[in-house]
């Protein structure tokens, strides 16, 4: 039943997103949480501009505490009104999951990171054994995420306590 209302949802949004234009980031900005207790560094985090309406985001966060075994995410969206307020989605799930692969259910996070993949070093499950977490080079392409959101916030936990926050705001190109 969840899944079957998830699939219908998804439709209507992909249809709503084939009527808008082009997506590109307008900023990022990535901290540590004070809860971070020397787990995670962030080495870098930027926006690039290409050329005209393409933007490239590159982060890297370096994990100084190996291996980490219980990694879990939160994605928020939020649309600017009056400030930013919540908008559809805020979706608390086990990244260790969502890696392994094994399991492909549709999902709005599953749709968020197969676009990042090919950019990214999220391509393996839990332990985590990388000393890092990386994406190089990804600009929105409205084909691969084909759901609405002007705003996102990752949040990941390790062992059960938000760690680092990643703010990326998007905006529609002309």
């Amino acid at each position: 039943m969840r899944s079957n209302l998830m699939l219908l949802l998804l439709a209507v949004l992909l249809q709503i997103t084939r009527a808008t234009r082009l997506l590109k980031f307008t900023n990022v900005k990535c901290q540590d949480l004070p809860t971070t207790a020397g787990l995670t560094r962030y080495d870098y985090c930027r926006l690039k501009v290409v050329r005209r309406n393409h933007v490239e985001l590159s982060l890297k966060v370096s994990l100084l505490q190996l291996p980490v075994r219980n990694l879990t995410t939160r994605l928020q969206c939020f649309q600017r009104r009056d400030g930013y307020r919540p908008f559809m989605y805020n979706v608390l799930f086990d990244f260790c999951k969502l890696m392994d692969g094994r399991r492909r259910e549709l999902s709005f996070e599953r749709f968020v990171f197969d676009a990042i993949s090919k950019h990214s070093n999220f391509n393996h499950s839990c332990p985590w054994k990388e000393n890092h977490m990386t994406v190089e080079k990804f600009a929105l392409d409205p084909t691969l995420i084909n759901v609405p959101f002007p705003a996102g916030v990752f949040t990941f936990y390790a062992y059960g306590i938000p760690r680092t926050l990643t703010q990326v705001f998007f905006e529609k190109a002309d």
